[in-house]
């Protein structure tokens, strides 16, 4: 063998021993939860969207219950103001 094809032999030897496995079992490294990484205002954003959406559709729905409430049940109209407009 040439010197050239030794390096490579040498070099590929090394390379297949640098990947050897890890004694360690790969359960010792326990997950952060996804709230604890840099990505916290990521995960937790749609939550706060959410509940700022809810809210305002609890304030719109209340606002429409109280217009229909007002519409369906108010005062009657004015039987006076009914002919002035009649007269006109």
């Amino acid at each position: 063998m040439n010197n050239a094809a030794r390096v490579f032999v040498i070099a590929l030897f090394a390379t297949v021993a640098a990947c050897g496995g890890n004694d360690k079992k790969q359960d010792d490294h326990k997950a952060m939860k996804p709230e604890e990484t840099v990505f916290r205002d990521l995960v937790t954003a749609p939550g706060k969207v959410e509940a700022r959406t809810n809210a305002a559709m609890a304030e719109h729905r209340k606002a429409l219950e109280e217009r229909l409430r007002e519409d369906e049940g108010g005062s009657p109209p004015d039987p006076d103001a009914q002919q002035d407009a009649g007269n006109r």
